[in-house]
């Protein structure tokens, strides 16, 4: 058994949070792994709507995430995507990916880890839970890819999803964003066709939308830029808020689909032969392109975490995938 005191970062409430510390005991006979973070990122729409108090109650539940603490209610330690160096249980001296929260040290599942190769950088491993659940809705779309696929919101995850998109079929996805500076960062992707406005979108051009931008405008655009039988992936998350669509003019008489995409479950054409765990792996081969380092932030380190998460509350810019930096001991 082996202990010591670690620190994590905590919602608070009011748009706040500091850090907490708390001590740990790793028991390595049972499993356990104790593992020091090097690296963690920052779920930007997730982790906005949790510190802003944004949870609905009926979802709070279904949104707890693996060693998450506290409650939505505040205060809540949260996240899941940290990277570190097992110190000690099986498979000590790796490299390995947690679904955990912000925290120097962590006591981590097995079964929430993932030992990540030695030619992934550490930093790069942060993506892994965001590239997962792109690669899981661009299954979404099959037994039939589409031709012309279409991207709406040039985040991290849109962003990923475009990357997915051309791993999985070679195809160079269309991607819609607002912001010209996302705009700018996405047309010097190799793996997009073309970054426009979303003025610029041909009504009905498209087989397939994939939807990433949490706002009922572009889930209506996603809509409206498919075709007859067109299928639109939505992969946002709305937390309390509710959004208008317009269905009447084009949606029923068009025979168009709308489909919820959530890692937690596979997507249904690979349900049957893939399990959760294949999909890691497949969304790990996936990190080895040098290319994806472009979605990283500069890194926030660990001790300015309240301060980074209070701007991130009020509605700050803090890159497309803020990174957290960890010292040593």
């Amino acid at each position: 058994m082996r202990s010591r005191l670690a620190r994590a970062y905590w919602a608070t409430g009011s748009l706040g949070g500091e850090l907490r510390e708390e001590p740990l005991s790793c028991d390595a006979t049972r499993g356990q792994l104790l593992v020091r973070t090097e690296w963690s990122g920052i779920s930007v729409g997730t982790e906005r709507l949790v510190g802003r108090g944004l949870v609905p109650h009926e979802a709070w539940a279904r949104m707890g995430c693996p060693h998450m603490a506290g409650s939505f209610a505040f205060p809540v330690k949260y996240g899941y995507s940290a990277i570190g160096v097992i110190q000690a249980g099986p498979r000590a001296g790796e490299r390995v990916f947690v679904l955990h929260p912000h925290q120097d040290w962590m006591v981590a599942s097995p079964e929430w880890s993932t030992i990540l190769p030695a030619s992934v950088p550490a930093r790069r491993g942060v993506l892994l839970a965001n590239l997962e659940t792109a690669l899981n809705a661009v299954w979404e779309a099959e037994p039939a890819i589409a031709a012309k696929p279409i991207v709406v919101g040039g985040g991290a995850l849109g962003l990923l999803v475009a990357y997915a998109i051309h791993s999985e079929t070679g195809l160079r996805p269309c991607l819609v964003e607002t912001d010209p500076v996302r705009r700018r960062l996405a047309a010097a992707s190799s793996w997009v066709r073309a970054a426009i406005a979303p003025e610029e979108v041909e009504t009905a051009r498209f087989d397939v939308a994939w939807h990433t931008s949490a706002t009922a405008e572009g889930l209506d655009l996603a809509l409206r830029s498919v075709g007859f039988e067109g299928r639109v992936i939505d992969l946002s998350w709305y937390g309390g808020k509710s959004i208008a669509l317009d269905l009447g003019s084009h949606f029923h008489f068009d025979r168009k689909r709308l489909i919820a995409s959530q890692v937690g479950a596979v997507a249904p054409s690979r349900r049957a032969r893939t399990t959760p765990a294949e999909r890691r792996d497949a969304a790990v081969r996936l990190l080895m392109d040098d290319q994806l380092d472009r979605l990283l932030s500069s890194p926030i380190p660990f001790d300015s975490l309240p301060t980074a998460m209070a701007r991130l509350y009020r509605g700050a810019d803090l890159g497309l995938v803020p990174l957290i930096a960890y010292g040593g001991d």
